[in-house]
């Protein structure tokens, strides 16, 4: 096992989570999983729930349509922000 961090091979175990074997680097602390799983919405999904910010639509109301939690969908305009504020 390497540690994401640091690369480091020595490791120890240190529990499971979500039925998988967690690992602990014995280097820098970091704890990891040996083969961890992508949990993300993909890109389409934000547009849509961008555009139904832009269109009027309330947090809570996208909330109720697509499933997903008005947090996740504050983080990503947060983001956007960022991103048009990066511009010239």
């Amino acid at each position: 096992m390497k540690c994401p961090k640091c690369h480091s091979t020595l490791s120890r175990k240190n529990g499971h989570r979500r039925g998988k074997q967690c690992y602990q680097c014995c280097d820098c602390g970091r704890q990891f999983v040996e083969h961890p799983i992508s949990r993300s919405y993909s890109r389409e999904v934000r547009q849509l729930c961008l555009k139904m910010y832009l269109n009027g639509m309330s947090l809570r109301g996208i909330e109720r349509v697509t499933e997903i939690h008005h947090t996740t969908i504050i983080h990503w305009i947060r983001e956007a922000e960022l991103k048009l504020s990066d511009l010239p």
